[in-house]
Formats: C-alpha cells, sequence, structure tokens
C-alpha cells in the first residue's frame, strides 16, 4: 500500500510528536502503551476504511494526530472529523499543530479532551447515531476488560445503524475476544511498526441480521 509522500509541515510535525510520545511514554508507560505513535504506514491502513468521506467521523485516543491527519489525507472535511483524547498535552499537540496540514480557512476537527467511555457525553448533538465510523488508537489490551467494554459499548452508541468501529492495537489477537455480540475481524497488520500493529473490525450482530 502506498501512502502520500510527507510535507516539510507534515515531516516537522512527525519530529515534534515523537519526542512528545516518548517524554508522555516515560510518565505513563501503560496508558500509552507503547513509546512512539503509530507509523504512517499503519495509520493509512487503518484510514482506508474511509468509505463516505462525507459523512461523521470519530477517533477516540487520538494522540499525536497521526491516524487523524491520515484521515484528513483520505477527504474526511475536517470540520466533520471528531478528536477525543484523554491526554492534556495531547490535545494541545493537536490544536496546535492540525491547522497547519490543512488548506486555507479550513476549519480545524474538534478536539475534545475526555474520557471516550463517555463518548456520546462529549460529542455534539448531532454526531449521535449518525457517525460512520469510530476509529480506536486507545491500547484497550492493558485496560482490565470491563474497560474495554465501557469504551465500545460508547462507540456503538454513538454509532448510526450498521456502523462499525475500526481499531488498531499491537496484539494479533483481538483485545475484544470476550465480547460476543461483535462480529470481529482482522483486516490487516504492519509488521514494521514498533511494535507490530494490526487493524481489527467490529460490527454489531444484530446489525448483520
Amino acid at each position: 500500500m502506498s501512502i502520500p509522500d510527507a510535507s516539510c509541515a507534515e515531516k516537522k510535525i512527525r519530529r515534534q510528536e515523537n519526542a512528545l510520545f516518548f517524554r508522555r511514554w516515560l510518565k505513563h508507560p501503560l496508558q500509552m502503551g507503547t513509546l512512539a505513535p503509530i507509523t504512517p504506514k499503519l495509520a493509512h491502513l487503518a484510514a482506508s476504511y474511509v468509505q463516505n468521506p462525507n459523512g461523521l467521523y470519530v477517533e477516540i485516543g487520538a494522540g499525536t494526530g497521526r491516524l487523524s491527519r491520515a484521515l484528513l489525507q483520505q477527504g474526511i472535511k475536517p470540520e466533520n472529523l471528531a478528536l477525543v483524547e484523554l491526554d492534556p498535552f495531547f490535545c494541545g499537540f493537536l490544536n496546535q499543530t492540525l491547522p497547519s496540514v490543512l488548506k486555507d480557512n479550513q476549519p480545524s476537527p474538534f478536539v475534545i479532551q475526555g474520557d471516550a467511555a463517555q463518548l456520546p457525553d462529549l460529542l455534539p448533538a448531532h454526531y449521535i447515531g449518525q457517525v460512520e465510523v469510530v476509529f480506536s488508537v486507545i491500547p484497550l489490551m492493558y485496560l482490565p476488560p470491563a474497560v474495554r467494554q465501557a469504551i465500545i459499548e460508547a462507540a456503538f452508541q454513538v454509532l448510526k445503524p450498521g456502523g462499525i468501529v475500526i481499531h488498531v492495537t499491537y496484539s494479533p489477537r483481538s483485545p475484544l475476544g470476550f465480547m460476543s455480540n461483535l462480529h470481529q475481524h482482522r483486516r490487516g497488520q504492519v509488521w514494521l511498526n514498533l511494535p507490530p500493529g494490526f487493524v481489527w473490525h467490529y460490527q454489531q450482530m444484530a446489525s448483520l441480521l
């Protein structure tokens, strides 16, 4: 899979985000899950599941915005992309850097600091029940099962009927294997990621009937 060449602005952001990500990992290793952001190749693999660029999209665990920028490159309108992140330092970084990769006069995506388990309470009202895809880069595999379930159930509360969750993880096994009400499918992997990254597709069983 080919990815777009990085612009000067993108290269500068990558240098800054790698340094910030590593500093935050030193303070909160389990919350971060890894010491570096996902690679551009893994970000573009996850972002390739954008089918309707005019729809509403949400990313939870947006971090420094590597997947966020890949989603914008897929053609999502910035005003139709909500980014949810728990870490205030990452929220500040997103607000600082995203305008530099947008065209003049384009609005920035919504950056929301908060807990993804409270997603319906965080998003603007017009998102509820209308979101095409929730993208997740939260390191679910390091969280207790009850917390994982709460986050995913919150995601499905904002999705439109038949909507999906695309989750990036560092395990070849699904971190939601215990949730029998989900159709779970591994859609791809990038071995040249640190650690190797995997993309999982989740959809509620009821929506497939």
